[in-house]
């Protein structure tokens, strides 16, 4: 906490208050015209709407395409379960640094190079695993009187899974969905490398901010980075008690 508390306290005062030492912070000279600045500056603003529609589409595609895959792997026979379950986490094992050449060449030869839809593929690929794991723990949970109760009613399989297995797990998909959008909304490197112009998220455009205006207003950096980490915690703290439900039910499992 001691960090982000520093970093609001920067963003409202002048910059010769705190490089003090030992800094003088005065309540008559706090202000928001560091956040007014920020937000009058139409890059920022785009990199905010960047991060924002790529953690959001990255959340729910891992989501759907999380739920589809851990189902049958949790409530199926599946062959070679397991050895799938241990490739997929194996491959998230491999450092992001090895792969960014390959992916960039990937996205290229697609045309989708610093574009929203290339960064949420490269970002779905790479927080897909880790949701599948952790959906596949809270749906095998589900006692299975519930779904063949549904299956006796007419449900398909498709049908359990929407209609009981997820309301039933809701506060695990809830947290894993949180999971994802932090996933996405805090990734640098693949931004970095992958977007030049039209698509840069938050992350990299603070960055940006650090090296070109560090030497004359840190106050504006500081600004810039509380505005960065306001949509994932007031994502947090509307879907808070699902989320700290879902992380006691995971533990409990």
């Amino acid at each position: 906490v001691a960090p982000v508390a520093w970093i609001a306290t920067m963003s409202v005062q002048p910059e010769i208050n705190y490089i003090s030492v030992p800094p003088r912070l005065r309540a008559e000279q706090t202000s928001l015209r560091w956040y007014a600045a920020t937000l009058a500056e139409p890059e920022f603003v785009a990199a905010l709407r960047t991060s924002t529609i790529v953690a959001t589409a990255t959340m729910l595609l891992c989501v759907t395409l999380g739920a589809l895959t851990a189902y049958p792997l949790a409530r199926l026979n599946v062959p070679h379960r397991n050895l799938y379950l241990t490739l997929s986490v194996t491959a998230r094992m491999v450092p992001a640094m090895i792969l960014i050449i390959p992916m960039f060449l990937i996205l290229r030869g697609l045309r989708l190079l610093d574009s929203h839809l290339g960064l949420i593929i490269v970002y779905t690929a790479f927080l897909l695993p880790y949701v599948i794991w952790m959906l596949k723990n809270f749906f095998e949970q589900v006692p299975y009187a519930l779904e063949a109760a549904a299956r006796m009613d007419g449900c398909s399989r498709l049908g359990a899974l929407v209609r009981v297995i997820i309301p039933v797990t809701a506060p695990g998909v809830v947290a894993t969905a949180v999971f994802a959008f932090i996933g996405a909304w805090n990734e640098f490197l693949f931004g970095l490398i992958l977007s030049t112009r039209v698509a840069v998220p938050v992350t990299v455009k603070l960055s940006s901010l650090v090296s070109t205006t560090f030497h004359s207003d840190t106050s504006l950096v500081a600004a810039a980075g509380m505005l960065a980490l306001l949509p994932p915690v007031l994502l947090v703290f509307v879907l808070n008690r699902f989320i700290v439900r879902g992380l006691v039910e995971g533990m409990k499992y």
